[in-house]
């Protein structure tokens, strides 16, 4: 009985609801808000001013059209927070009540202080770590093409013309050396695009057999790291590089985090125009925000690069597009937020022969790179608790299309045998044509997933305030192509090593993470020490049982500590003082093209017999098939520590720091050695004029023979140390002539070496024979380099006239470069059998092997300084009306490079001045 009864009073309940409710909800009127934003000492209407009217329901958007005036609609009867905002002007905040329909007018003060503080390039951190940021002012001023032009500003960067030929690595706190072997310091740079990684490491996009000697050698970026050629600037609102030691958030890295924060909110349509002797770029940007209070940006970009304005055949093409969406919903005790970004790109990289010159064939390259991405991030804010503070998901998956197809025509001047098999053992092989078009297609599909969930926490213990941090993290790579498709007898390269491999039969790669950091807050009298220190836990997975790295566990723990010391007055005007260091580990895994390796053919000719009539010839070889896999791979690791002394005083900063990075275990290729049986068939019996087709085997005699070579196997081999002092002073900005003068600079000190033994074959001819031994050496490569330079940046704005100047004095005190003292004598050697030995004394006067000792030129290990070299550059941008920004710049407008001896010679120097135009528009 009560069951029933309490059921009819819920209908009851119900329809008194349904009738109640919409006659409420008609009772509740809406009104109109309207009013228009001018300039308060000029009077002068402002356009594009952003309105935000909100309280804890209701949240809602408006934008001042080109006559200052904004209009929201259906607002609801309230209370609100108006804030309303536009790009140097004082925003306004204020409460407002909505009873009825209401017209206001709002009148901005030009916010000088925000003039003053506008840096131009990349302003030093104050926090845990050292890191640069850079805002969309600086990267403005500066009218990148691509992202590399960014790295230009921080401590120990120079501004170069682009170079858009070849792959462009970032290197940081180093001076680079030009070896494949040391490209960890590029590949361990972690590029973040709204928190979401750039992920590379099943790029495998590569054409085999290629050598420095062709272009596609510099157009491989295949376990290289990112491309910034491909990272378009125009859709970017700031970004930070963290150089330091960074939190434990940030894995899958050696060298830094390059964190991206992409453009959002509402802005008017934005058209940029830029040309330059190499290159000409387009882009266009809108972004607006709904009543209901989404908001929505879309870009476009194109970028059409000529490498050498003479020559119209080869040149480089980016295509960009993006799509941001978001959204925030607020109530009294937290607010969730989603960003939704979808993004496409697009770049090729092209390269054809001259018609006219080439011979009867067309020669040409063409590698194609099509991105497509979508990553959504979710952030849960919980405004009212004092402990639990927010919780955040991300998730990402980007998928590409990439191919290289390459047409060369092959002149051959001898006959030429090669194999046109995959498995090992004895076969025919076949003569290539002497003349022959090849053809070659690379396929690859990379798709990648990423998914991390991350929280904070606070609470106070003994004094002190404590955040903890805590995540987890995974990471899937996978290429989906078909790899390196060619007709085997008919190879680009005739002496290739190589045979096609599907990529898709590669198995995907999976990296789980785990992370937890406190960052704790200490105050010591009037001091403040701040400690941050956590520890990243990560394991590979999916890798077969033959991997050493398959189950295992690394852990990367860092600290880092800032001291804060007690505010000074100094004629009346506050100096502020912190000494902060750091010490921390950080690995970079393998990527797929390491971890799985092309198989190596070797391919020995046991008969080679030719013939003028094509059917009786026979050409008969061995082959045998190396896996290269080197199963104990392990992960980079890189150990960092550096100390960073900060002084401001009165809005003059000044920064200095020292670092230092030691790693032991990069990747490289390392010769190893292998012996390798064939027969020797006599084809000096063969009755020619008997052959009825190509001789038999059978009939021939032969003799065994055994021939020992090296091959190459990727190892943690590479040696990097790192130590330098980066620094950088602001100056207030000087009111009398609106100028700032910034100094940057940085001294850098780069060891590059090999950190484990090496085989090498001395390529020397006995009795018409290879020499049969192989020899162990402690030294095969080593360079130093050394560099110091200081850039001095005077920019100045002039407000009124709408006028922006920046002058920047690079000046390269010097550099320096040798290469490390090599003992040519090895310490073991190998025989023919493959069996080692000690090299002793008596082995350097054996008739053989006296000659696996290397004599090296003295000179080859002298220290060459290059003298000091300063140059000049010059930006203006001149606006009209806040739309139109008409900017020139110029490079090298100015230079002193005097000349120089070295190794006896006179080196003469010159710098060609480069220059280009941007028009921006607003509409």
């Amino acid at each position: 009985m009560k069951c029933r009864f309490g059921i009819i009073e819920i209908l009851c309940l119900l329809g008194y609801l349904s009738i109640a409710l919409p006659i409420q909800a008609q009772s509740q009127t809406q009104f109109h808000l309207q009013g228009n934003i001018k300039d308060a000492k000029t009077n002068e209407l402002l356009e594009f001013a952003t309105v935000l009217l909100k309280n804890d329901s209701v949240q809602l958007h408006a934008i001042s059209d080109t006559k200052g005036s904004f209009s929201i609609k259906n607002v609801p009867t309230g209370t609100y927070s108006l804030s309303i905002s536009f790009i140097g002007y004082t925003p306004i905040h204020q409460s407002l009540s909505i009873h009825r329909d209401t017209t206001i007018a709002i009148a901005l003060q030009p916010d000088n202080i925000t003039l003053k503080d506008i840096i131009v390039t990349a302003s030093e951190s104050r926090g845990l770590t050292t890191s640069s940021k850079i805002n969309r002012k600086a990267m403005e001023l500066l009218q990148p093409s691509s992202f590399t032009d960014i790295l230009a500003l921080l401590p120990g960067g120079r501004t170069k013309d682009p170079a858009l030929g070849g792959v462009n690595q970032a290197r940081l706190r180093e001076v680079g050396v030009s070896s494949d072997d040391y490209d960890i310091s590029s590949l361990g740079t972690a590029f973040l695009v709204n928190g979401v990684p750039i992920n590379t490491d099943a790029n495998m996009q590569h054409v085999l057999g290629a050598s420095q000697s062709d272009h596609d050698y510099y157009r491989n970026s295949t376990g290289k790291g990112v491309d910034m050629r491909m990272v378009s600037t125009d859709f970017i609102e700031s970004v930070e590089v963290i150089r330091g030691i960074p939190s434990v958030e940030y894995g899958e890295l050696t060298s830094g985090v390059i964190k991206i924060q992409r453009k959002a909110g509402a802005h008017p349509w934005e058209a940029r125009i830029k040309s330059d002797p190499e290159s000409k770029l387009v882009y266009l940007g809108k972004g607006f925000a709904t009543n209901k209070g989404w908001i929505f940006n879309f870009g476009f970009d194109y970028l059409d690069a000529e490498i050498d304005p003479r020559n119209n055949l080869e040149n480089y093409k980016r295509l960009s597009a993006t799509t941001h969406m978001a959204r925030v919903w607020k109530t009294n005790t937290r607010s969730l937020s989603w960003d939704l970004d979808l993004d496409y790109g697009q770049s090729i990289d092209d390269e054809k022969s001259d018609p006219d010159i080439s011979y009867k064939k067309i020669d040409k390259y063409k590698s194609s790179y099509h991105r497509m991405s979508v990553s959504n991030t979710l952030n849960w804010v919980f405004t009212q608790s004092r402990h639990w503070q927010y919780v955040n998901l991300t998730a990402a998956v980007d998928y590409s299309l990439n191919k290289i197809k390459q047409t060369k025509f092959i002149s051959l001047d001898k006959d030429t045998p090669i194999p046109d098999n995959t498995e090992e053992g004895e076969h025919d092989g076949i003569f290539l044509p002497y003349r022959y078009t090849a053809h070659l297609k690379v396929d690859g599909k990379p798709i990648n997933a990423y998914v991390k969930t991350m929280s904070e926490f606070h609470f106070d213990l003994f004094n002190t305030t404590n955040k903890l941090k805590a995540g987890v993290e995974w990471r899937m790579s996978k290429n989906l192509g078909k790899g390196q498709v060619y007709d085997l007898t008919r190879p680009l390269y005739p002496s290739t090593s190589y045979r096609p491999r599907p990529y898709d039969e590669i198995p995907a790669d999976h990296l789980l993470s785990f992370f937890i950091e406190d960052r704790i807050d200490i105050p010591i009298d009037r001091h403040r020490l701040i400690v941050a220190g956590g520890i990243r836990a990560f394991s590979p997975l999916n890798l077969d049982a033959e991997y050493r790295m398959q189950g295992k566990i690394y852990f990367d723990p860092r600290v880092n500590a800032q001291w804060k010391f007690p505010t000074l007055f100094l004629f009346d005007r506050q100096l502020n003082i912190q000494l902060v260091g750091g010490i921390g580990w950080q690995r970079k895994m393998p990527v797929m093209s390491q971890l799985y390796p092309e198989k190596i053919y070797y391919d020995l000719t046991q008969l080679n017999y030719y013939h003028t009539n094509a059917d009786f010839r026979r050409l008969n070889m061995m082959t045998y098939i190396i896996d290269p896999t080197n199963y104990d791979l392990e992960p980079a690791r890189n150990k960092k520590w550096e100390v960073r002394l900060d002084f401001d005083y009165d809005k003059h900063l000044f920064s200095v720091n020292y670092f230092y990075e030691k790693m032991t275990d990069g990747f490289r290729t390392t010769n190893y050695y292998r012996s390798f049986q064939y027969k020797k068939y006599d084809a000096s019996t063969i009755d020619h004029t008997s052959l009825q087709g190509p001789p038999e085997l059978s009939d021939l005699t032969y003799t065994n023979d055994t021939v020992i070579s090296t091959y190459g196997r990727n190892t943690n081999g590479s040696m990097i140390i790192k130590k330098g002092v980066e620094f950088q002073y602001s100056s207030n900005r000087i009111e009398s002539i609106h100028t700032r003068l910034t100094v940057t600079g940085a001294w850098f000190k780069s060891t590059y070496h090999n950190s484990q033994p090496v085989y090498r074959k001395p390529s020397v001819i006995l009795n018409g024979k290879e020499l049969k031994y192989i020899g162990l050496y402690l030294d095969d490569d080593g360079y130093i380099r050394e560099q110091f330079n200081t850039n001095f940046m005077f920019d100045t704005y002039l407000q009124k006239l709408g006028l922006n100047f920046a002058t920047s004095v690079q000046c390269m005190w010097f550099t320096a470069q040798e290469s490390m003292r090599k003992n040519g004598v090895p310490i073991k050697y190998v025989d023919i059998k493959g069996e080692e030995h000690d090299y002793t004394a008596a082995d350097q006067t054996d008739m053989e092997r006296q000659h696996l000792v290397v004599n090296y030129n003295e000179a080859a290990f002298k220290r060459t300084t290059v003298p000091v070299s300063i140059n000049i550059n010059f930006s203006a941008t001149k606006y009209f009306n806040q739309k139109i920004g008409l900017s020139l710049f110029v490079n090298n407008i100015l230079d002193y490079n005097p000349s120089y001896e070295a190794n006896g010679a006179k080196i003469r120097r010159k710098a060609v001045p480069y220059f280009g135009m941007e028009l921006n528009i607003k509409l």
